[in-house]
């Protein structure tokens, strides 16, 4: 189930994506990727880490951390009980890396009001919470243009950013959007320039370059982590779409 509401930011309407959909909340890793908008990730329970900046930033029960839009970020839960959930914020706050923490006694109302929200579809007193928690959170930043996007743009980057990783068909995609697979290949051309098979190929190619320039990975461990089951895959890949030859740094 995905969906999008409006909350206030200390007198800003601001669009909130809460997209149930994406995210299994519970002991989940998500590879390097970026998003459009900033994503406020609350922590519910157990303990994770967030690695951005390139530094891990550790989380536990009841911290907030606001990753700003486009900052390349990955994600991974460290225990069982690793539980979060996450918005994505269509507003001019969250221009900066920011980490807080929310009262347990507001957590423990938040998580039932998603509780709620998901087994009702209601979200008024969801809404509420979330514009205390957020106003509190960007009380200092002064408000930004809003730069809107259709909701299909997103769920498309979305998936193509959180899952590009894993073992992936466009039906996957289909079922996101509520559409057939032949309508959700045109909306993909339309949106990105590329197939489904192309555009999933490109984020595999373009996150194995980023870890070329930023660890020390052997070309085997990169294949690997982006996605390709066998090296000669990966090298056919990289080779068509960079049109050289894959070389760390």
């Amino acid at each position: 189930m995905n969906t999008e509401f409006v909350i206030d930011i200390n007198g800003s309407q601001t669009k909130v994506y809460m997209q149930i959909g994406f995210f299994n909340h519970q002991n989940i890793s998500y590879p390097l990727h970026k998003h459009v908008f900033a994503e406020m990730h609350i922590f519910l329970s157990g303990t994770a880490f967030l690695c951005c900046e390139e530094k891990d930033i550790p989380l536990k029960e009841g911290d907030i951390l606001i990753v700003p839009a486009n900052q390349m970020h990955r994600y991974h839960s460290t225990g069982k009980d690793s539980k979060r959930i996450s918005f994505l914020l269509n507003t001019g706050y969250g221009d900066m890396l920011r980490k807080t923490t929310i009262h347990k006694a507001m957590l423990s109302l938040l998580c039932k009001e998603i509780q709620t929200y998901v087994l009702t579809g209601k979200n008024s007193k969801l809404r509420a919470l979330l514009s205390y928690i957020c106003s509190d959170c960007f009380l200092e930043e002064s408000n930004q243009p809003i730069i809107p996007i259709t909701n299909r743009e997103l769920i498309i980057e979305e998936f193509f950013s959180k899952r590009y990783n894993g073992t992936v068909t466009i039906d996957d995609l289909a079922k996101e959007l509520m559409l057939s697979s032949k309508q959700t290949a045109r909306e993909v051309k339309r949106i990105t320039g590329n197939t489904f098979i192309d555009e999933l190929a490109k984020r595999k190619i373009n996150a194995a370059i980023l870890l070329f320039q930023t660890t020390n990975l052997t070309l085997a461990q990169i294949s690997e982590l982006v996605g390709y089951s066998s090296y000669a895959g990966f090298y056919k890949a990289y080779r068509r779409i960079t049109n050289r030859l894959p070389k760390p740094k």
